[in-house]
């Protein structure tokens, strides 16, 4: 058995590349998601490989939340700060929405839907994916790549049109349990794909390249011209609400780097 998670060789750090604008400096926490959305409590983390692995493995203390110091200062007040407040009122609707629909309230064709501003939305929410990675990657500057390049420059503001090179889903996600995950790369049936991903109650956010991804069948779309949200209540694919950690079948397998993955989840 190990005497922790290997999730506590990621988080420490103080001075490094910010993995978003690549300035080098001193390093911010960053809460995954915004406080706003998710109100910072004491949590367990490990990462994906540990959380659902039959050996035991003590988790590590995470004190306010889920947090990873790996942007800058400018980064995480001056650019995700002044975007954050879109994901938590977006929260907030959504599950005031939720209470309604399990208190039995009709919606039409079991569908949630909701007005948001997308562009605000979805670079906030890219953002704090970007960050939700491992201190290691600090140590070195970073290198231009056709998967996360465009992702940092839309956050930026360099890049205005994300469409061109990715597509982003959506769906709800039922669980307490907080999972966040890098270039995990996803083989179903002779197509493999590459994917980030960002759970928790009670949204599910995920990265793929353009026409290249695999995505439950109950997500949605979303795009930075979007002017509402639509999110199917069918419990017919619950299982596949935390995707791309579901059960495999067939010739389908998963590939993760263990330490750019955390799970957190309530003491």
């Amino acid at each position: 058995m190990k005497f922790v998670s290997e999730r506590i060789d990621h988080v420490k750090i103080a001075n490094g590349y910010c993995v978003i604008c690549g300035n080098f400096g001193k390093l911010k926490k960053d809460h995954v998601p915004p406080q706003c959305a998710s109100k910072p409590s004491p949590m367990l983390q490990k990462t994906i490989s540990e959380y659902f692995s039959n050996t035991r493995v003590p988790p590590i203390k995470a004190k306010s939340g889920t947090t990873f110091r790996t942007i800058c200062h400018n980064c995480n007040s001056n650019i995700l700060g002044s975007m954050d407040a879109e994901i938590g009122r977006v929260t907030t609707e959504f599950i005031e929405k939720l209470n309604d629909y399990f208190s039995g309230k009709f919606f039409y064709k079991n569908y949630i839907s909701l007005k948001f501003d997308a562009d605000k939305f979805l670079r906030a929410m890219i953002g704090h994916l970007l960050a939700a990675t491992s201190v290691k990657d600090c140590m070195k500057p970073i290198v231009d790549s056709p998967f996360y390049t465009p992702l940092r420059n839309f956050v930026l503001g360099r890049n205005p049109d994300i469409g061109a090179t990715h597509n982003i889903y959506y769906w709800f996600y039922p669980f307490r349990k907080q999972i966040t995950a890098q270039s995990v790369t996803f083989y179903n049936n002779g197509h493999h794909s590459i994917c980030s991903c960002l759970h928790f109650f009670p949204i599910s956010f995920l990265v793929t390249l353009k026409e290249q991804g695999t995505f439950p069948i109950h997500a949605t779309e979303m795009t930075q011209y979007d002017q509402s949200l639509h999110f199917n209540m069918t419990t017919a694919n619950i299982d596949y609400a935390s995707f791309p950690f579901v059960g495999l079948k067939n010739n389908q397998f998963m590939m993760v780097i263990s330490g750019h993955t955390c799970v957190s989840y309530p003491k």
